[in-house]
């Protein structure tokens, strides 16, 4: 295959909602991204963990799931069609093995997710400096957002 055979239509992607292809382009999609919120995972607790990665990581998990709720209902159908008389065993084997091999990716994708919210749990994410947002509507006349060791120096009579 070449850019050329691209370029050209030559090769297309599977229509979405027809056969075994696009059930197994549906699972290729969740495995990727999968792979995907694993690389984002692993940046959680680091320097690069701010509260747009963790933006990221929650939206790939909303991916993840909407693509998984999709394929389970092709593998579904896929099984129901494949309990009539008249389909191959070739394709009851490769429908089986598409369903092991969606099961074992949500199997590690239930782990990831286990981790992330350990992760986040015990980690803070880093904002830079400069995106602190003010949550204060009194131009900082209030003390509520300060800690409370420069609370307790501010409440000292000067001397």
């Amino acid at each position: 295959m070449s850019f050329a055979d691209l370029e050209s239509g030559a090769l297309q992607a599977p229509r979405r909602g027809r056969g075994a292809d696009a059930t197994r382009a549906l699972v290729f999609q969740i495995t990727t991204a999968v792979s995907s919120y694993r690389r984002l995972l692993n940046s959680l607790g680091t320097p690069k963990d701010t509260p747009a990665l963790r933006d990221q990581l929650q939206k790939t998990s909303h991916k993840v799931l909407q693509l998984a709720k999709d394929a389970k209902e092709k593998l579904t159908s896929a099984a129901e069609a494949d309990k009539s008389t008249g389909t191959s065993a070739d394709k009851r084997v490769a429908d089986m093995k598409l369903a092991k091999d969606f099961a074992a990716t949500m199997e590690e994708f239930r782990k990831l997710q286990n981790l992330a919210i350990q992760r986040e749990m015990a980690y803070k994410p880093v904002v830079p400096q400069g995106a602190q947002p003010s949550y204060t509507m009194n131009d900082g006349r209030s003390d509520f957002d300060k800690m409370p060791e420069q609370r307790a120096l501010l409440a000292e009579p000067n001397r």
